[in-house]
């Protein structure tokens, strides 16, 4: 059994965006030092870190020495280099690497699903152009054509509507394995959280989620869908939490079509800014959850507060929120203080607690901001 980490104690995260932050106010919170090993030593967790190590973090020896000042390890990002933590000595760190190694490599991703009889839409493993043609008699149109690892850019994403696409694919299968995957008619998608230690697994609600270009847009919960479906959406969360040796929370992200079909788009691996809402509609966060589990204490049920909206600040409507703050006394304001790689890298969100999600969405909208 664990050992359990009390308050005193230092948590060390890998990574120093958001998510770390939001991950360090939860663990000081609860009486925690937290140090972290970020690449820039202006990144957003360094300002509410104890102590920051600033280097490469896919490098053994940068990780060792954040270990070495560290009780427990944690990482909050799907691209965390797995080859690196698993070189790591005397350092203790409860997620593992597993659900890393699956989640970064598509084909493992959905090999660890069918394994488990869990939906997922049809694919084929591609690696030459004939692959293709050969594959989309079964799979149909439209597909989308991904590289099998996962976070090695976007640009490498071609969705094919018909013959005459394939031939613009060419150049990409040089560089490695794709996945061939069906394309999900969806008409929602969903996101749910699960905290599992070493005895239980428990979800957070069921939150639907919007995505703009692919970038998280909105998140509203409870989601909008039928109580049979919440119920097969944790129904297939706790089983994945069942079959994967973690501590900490994850999340599974769905599609839901009109025919209320459920399939698992993918496994993140660590919390997720889709339950960010959860610091005020919950009374436990999902980063509460994570430390808790880390550190090997009991784990809550999580009940809702209160049904929620949020919705992403990017870097180009940054300064367009600031008016809001001095008008929307009700909304909950995060700013990261990230140095924004794009004009729609997140830089915050807006949480809006509500008892009618269809107003709140109109007051969104009704700001000109987010429209």
């Amino acid at each position: 059994m664990a050992a359990i980490i009390y308050p005193g104690s230092t948590i060390g995260i890998i990574g120093g965006g958001a998510t770390s932050k939001m991950m360090a106010l939860a663990a000081k919170k609860m009486g925690f030092r937290v140090g972290i090993l970020t690449d820039q030593m202006n990144s957003p967790a360094a300002s509410v870190a104890d102590f920051t190590e600033v280097g490469d973090m896919s490098d053994v020896t940068n990780l060792q020495k954040l270990a070495q000042f560290c009780e427990v390890l944690t990482y909050a990002y799907e691209n965390t280099d797995t080859t690196a933590l698993d070189l790591l000595q005397h350092a203790y760190l409860p997620q593992g690497t597993d659900i890393l190694a699956i989640t970064q490599d598509r084909q493992l991703e959905k090999v660890f699903l069918e394994s488990n009889n869990i939906n997922i839409a049809p694919y084929a493993t591609i690696v030459a152009m004939q692959d293709i043609y050969d594959s989309v008699a079964s799979i149909g149109y439209p597909c989308v054509l991904k590289p099998v690892q996962r976070g090695i850019g976007a640009q490498l994403q071609h969705v094919i509507y018909s013959e005459s696409d394939i031939a613009a694919c060419a150049d990409d299968l040089a560089s490695g394995t794709y996945i061939l995957e069906a394309w999900v008619p969806f008409e929602r998608e969903l996101t749910v959280m699960v905290a599992k230690d070493e005895h239980v697994a428990v979800t957070l609600p069921v939150v639907e989620t919007v995505y703009r270009n692919r970038h998280l847009h909105e998140a509203i919960t409870p989601a909008r869908v039928d109580a049979p479906t919440v119920v097969e959406v944790e129904r297939i969360a706790k089983l994945i939490g069942e079959k994967l040796n973690y501590i900490g929370v994850f999340g599974i992200e769905f599609f839901l079509t009109a025919s209320g079909s459920l399939y698992v788009k993918r496994i993140v691996p660590c919390p997720h800014a889709s339950a960010n809402l959860f610091n005020e509609a919950s009374q436990v966060s999902q980063y509460e959850l994570h430390i808790r589990a880390l550190c090997n204490w009991p784990l809550p049920v999580p009940q809702p507060v209160s049904p929620a909206v949020s919705i992403s600040i990017p870097e180009r409507l940054l300064q367009e929120t600031y008016t809001q703050v001095m008008i929307k006394p009700d909304w909950h304001f995060y700013y990261y203080l990230d140095n924004a790689k794009g004009p729609e890298s997140r830089v915050g969100h807006v949480t809006i607690l509500t008892n009618d999600v269809k107003q709140t969405l109109q007051s969104i909208y009704d700001t000109e901001i987010w429209n």
